[in-house]
């Protein structure tokens, strides 16, 4: 019994090293990674910058407890921004998408702050900035054309960014009362039609 137990005590040994030192190697190995990535690139990730790299998207998309949003209007006001403890979302004609990676562009002091909290479709048509009535979902009186191209190419422009992505989705209240009245359609800066194709340098 005790040589049974000894060769038992042995095994059971050899297997807590192995793990350990399999765990020590890899822990090695990353150690290494990140240090020739900083050396060459200044970059732990060798200079790569997409949203895999944050770790609030990353604990989005594989945590067990992330869901996607279905907010009401004012449930989206609260991330406007002005709360550092809570995500800023931007919402474009009912989709939500997370913007908290440029608080500077999106924050209180951002240049486009005002899109924050709500849902601004109208004002990624007309790019209307000084109507404040412009900030709002209601795109009627607006071409149709221009509404589905525009918003396409907004919705893309987010979906695909290197730091924002979708979140879920806001209720629209019934629009009641008449649209804001008409303005001179101005394209965000940056803005640039070319063919089916769309760039943006709204970052």
């Amino acid at each position: 019994m005790a040589g049974t137990d000894s060769k038992k005590q042995v095994h059971e040994d050899r297997a807590s090293f192995g793990l350990i030192d399999i765990i020590r190697v890899l822990g090695g190995l990353l150690l290494l990674n990140a240090f020739f990535s900083w050396w060459f690139t200044s970059s732990s990730l060798w200079g790569y910058e997409g949203k895999w790299s944050n770790l609030t998207y990353i604990n989005f998309q594989l945590s067990p407890f992330s869901q996607y949003v279905n907010l009401t209007l004012d449930e989206l006001a609260i991330y406007d921004g002005t709360n550092p403890n809570v995500p800023i979302y931007v919402a474009v004609n009912g989709s939500v998408f997370d913007v908290s990676s440029s608080p500077k562009i999106y924050g209180p002091k951002g240049t486009y702050h005002k899109l924050s909290g709500k849902d601004s479709a109208r004002v990624f048509v007309t790019g209307c900035f000084q109507k404040d009535d412009e900030f709002t979902y209601d795109l009627r009186g607006l071409d149709e054309t221009e509404i589905e191209n525009d918003i396409s190419q907004w919705k893309h422009f987010f979906e695909d960014s290197d730091k924002y992505w979708y979140v879920g989705t806001v209720q629209h209240e019934p629009l009641t009362g008449e649209p804001p009245e008409p303005c001179e359609h101005v394209k965000f800066p940056g803005y640039h039609n070319r063919g089916n194709n769309h760039k943006h340098k709204h970052t």
